[in-house]
């Protein structure tokens, strides 16, 4: 319990890495290189849960502080708003009630949001290990102009003590560095418009002086078994300029007493291919270091990708993440929370027997994670069990066995976990007549109103109906539709799907459906007739150009001539009246939960940051937080419990992003990876 007082941090930023002849951006590294690079791990592995909220504040995991002290709105007639991230809510305390009443609130905060209690709690639950967040305020003060409160290293004092008394180890977590690792909220600055932040305002200097006060002061302490150097750092930093402060980073900790054999060095691999990241790692660095993991989060909540995958593919994905986790030194940060469309295709199954499948495959995967894996978070609302870890432990979805995960065989047609999770009646062939809904790639399904036809809502009502009718052809109803016919898609309102000239906008057509324009050819993906969940691609047959959905203005269009992932629909039975009684009596009550600031940036993204001048639809899918749920209702169908997400489309996790353009002028895909 007697720590080391702080010395005085001399010097700046450590001589730039020599390069290593090791390795080449171009050679192939393989997992057993790269495995052998992390001996050795922490012994047992980091099982544990992360303390965020505390010491970097953020309203989901600092609950209630930033409900409790909400900001006048920018409109006098409308009600006081939370904040989005820890500078805002000091900034606009300090104009409301004063600098030193505002300290005494966060003082207050500090003193009671954790206590050893929680610490024996974790242990208590069966976890090792705790991940503790901090802002560099807490370290070394606030800079000149800024609104945070600090120091307050007796608060980090207090988490490594009680962690040596309840036989827990823990990570310090450098969260927030100087001038930012982003202009997100996580690292306590969120920064609006896009743009207002810039890589080069982060201070690495700076960073690398609060990251030795740190190792100094607590170099001593054995339950301290691992050192996080930054938190989600921005992708547009420069990946060598990234590799260089981790270099310098990681010989600040050995230089300054915490050696390889006990303490890892957490290195975050954040929105890049993690293949991209390691080669450069280790050409520039080779043998050099010892003890290192890739701090990588895989969240399934976020962006188009997450947000448009079925349940059942939410459980492949978890599935496809073990191989993934056998690839890298990792320490993995993960939740419950699951993208829309997971809630549109989970049946009769209850909000908490989802959540159970999803915690307990999870749990069997990150086995396999070399320095382990921290659930995100200690505390949160008391209604967000996606986020909040003693909610989720205290209803068993983190422990008991992992569902079965059937075979499948990708050519042969959908996957037969797709019949479970998200089942339909009479079978599974789709034939004329038949009423359908269409999904599209971000996870909603192609709705009608009058002669409008968008994609805005994750339901499966009376407008996303549609019946496949042959066109100019004997086939009558109930004969299969097979790969290569042509249809008239009719809708709910009696109208049929046609291609706008000229816009080329799809629009519900009222009147005989004689046109080349509301003739649609089926292209069925690994299949010959369609089926429930078959993935299809709608081919018009007078512009010749392909059906396809746009996430920013939810418009339906057939622009262009490619089969890529914009022109995906999966097809879904609709659900009959007695389905649809069974889910509203499965569905929970619709809860509202603030949002919380884990930003994460949207492709074309709305510029409007207001959120007075956003409807519900709007944030659904904006950048609003880590941790926001929406609520819908729209014709018979049950209510739809909407997780907000923000991703452009990460690849396994949240350590890569994949953005799919189509370039308009040659009707070509290309895919760029950032």
């Amino acid at each position: 319990g007697n720590f080391q007082r702080p010395q005085r941090a001399t010097g700046g930023s450590l001589p730039p890495p020599a390069p290593s002849p090791s390795y080449s951006l171009e050679s192939p590294i393989s997992s057993a290189a790269l495995r052998s690079k992390v001996q050795p791990p922490p012994t047992p592995a980091w099982n544990g849960v992360s303390l965020g909220g505390w010491l970097l504040l953020e309203p989901g995991p600092s609950y209630p502080l930033f409900a409790d002290h909400p900001l006048p709105s920018e409109d006098p007639d409308e009600e006081p708003v939370e904040a989005r991230c820890e500078w805002d809510l000091l900034e606009g305390l300090t104009e409301t009630v004063g600098a030193a009443r505002t300290a005494e609130i966060i003082q207050q905060h500090r003193e009671r949001h954790i206590s050893k209690q929680d610490f024996e709690k974790i242990r208590a639950c069966g976890m090792n290990a705790v991940r503790l967040p901090f802002g560099f305020w807490v370290v070394v003060g606030p800079r000149p102009g800024e609104p945070y409160v600090g120091p307050g290293l007796e608060y980090i004092d207090r988490a490594v003590q009680w962690a040596e008394e309840t036989g827990l180890q823990i990570v310090l977590d450098l969260h927030g560095c100087p001038g930012g690792e982003s202009g997100e909220a996580p690292c306590g600055r969120r920064q609006r418009p896009y743009g207002t932040w810039d890589w080069t305002q982060w201070d690495f200097a700076a960073t690398l002086k609060a990251l030795e006060v740190v190792v100094q002061r607590y170099n001593h302490c054995r339950c301290v078994t691992g050192v996080a150097v930054c938190n989600e750092p921005s992708n547009e930093v420069p990946l060598t300029r990234l590799c260089q402060y981790y270099d310098e980073a990681v010989t600040c900790v050995r230089r300054l007493g915490m050696p390889a054999s006990r303490v890892a060095v957490v290195l975050p691999v954040f929105q890049r291919p993690e293949d991209k990241f390691a080669r450069k790692w280790y050409s520039m660095t080779g043998d050099k270091h010892q003890n290192i993991c890739f701090d990588i989060h895989c969240y399934h909540c976020f962006e188009n990708e997450f947000n448009g995958k079925s349940l059942a593919q939410q459980m492949r994905a978890v599935e496809d993440n073990e191989a993934f986790f056998k690839k890298y030194p990792i320490v993995d940060e993960w939740s419950l929370s699951l993208g829309i469309c997971s809630w549109a295709t989970c049946g009769n199954l209850s909000n908490d027997e989802v959540y159970t499948l999803f915690g307990r495959a999870q749990k069997r995967v990150l086995k396999e994670v070399s320095h382990g894996h921290f659930f995100w978070n200690w505390t949160e609302c008391p209604d967000a069990v996606d986020w909040n870890y003693q909610l989720a432990f205290s209803r068993g979805m983190l422990t008991g066995p992992a569902p079965q995960m059937l075979p499948w065989n990708k050519a042969a047609g959908p996957d037969p976990l797709e019949m479970i999770y998200n089942p339909c009646d009479g079978g599974s062939e789709i034939r004329y007549g038949d009423k359908a809904c269409l999904r599209v790639f971000y996870g909603r399904y192609l709705d009608v109103f009058g002669s409008t036809v968008r994609a805005q809502w994750c339901d499966k009502g009376t407008w996303q109906e549609f019946v496949f009718c042959p066109a100019g052809s004997r086939k009558g109803k109930s004969c299969e539709i097979k790969d290569g016919d042509v249809v008239h898609l009719r809708t709910h309102n009696g109208r049929h799907l046609a291609v706008k000239p000229g816009t080329r906008e799809l629009i519900a057509q009222k009147g005989v459906c004689s046109s080349p324009s509301s003739k649609f050819v089926v292209h069925i993906q690994n299949s010959k007739e369609l089926r429930h969940t078959c993935v299809v691609f709608l081919e018009n047959k007078s512009s010749r150009t392909v059906v396809d959905a746009d996430d920013e203005s939810d418009l339906i269009s057939a622009r262009f001539t490619d089969h890529g992932e914009w022109q995906k629909i999966v097809v879904e039975k609709a659900p009959s009246k007695a389905q649809r009684l069974a889910a509203r009596a499965a569905a929970k009550k619709a809860q509202d939960i603030p949002p919380t600031p884990k930003n994460r940036r949207r492709v074309g993204e709305m510029q409007s940051d207001s959120l007075s001048a956003m409807t519900d639809l709007d944030l659904v899918g904006a950048p609003a937080a880590k941790r926001q749920r929406l609520f819908t209702k729209t014709g018979e169908s049950p209510l739809c419990d909407l997780t907000n997400g923000s991703k452009a489309m990460w690849g396994r996790s949240s350590s890569a992003v994949s953005l799919s353009t189509t370039a308009s002028n040659s009707g070509s895909s290309t895919e760029s990876t950032l």
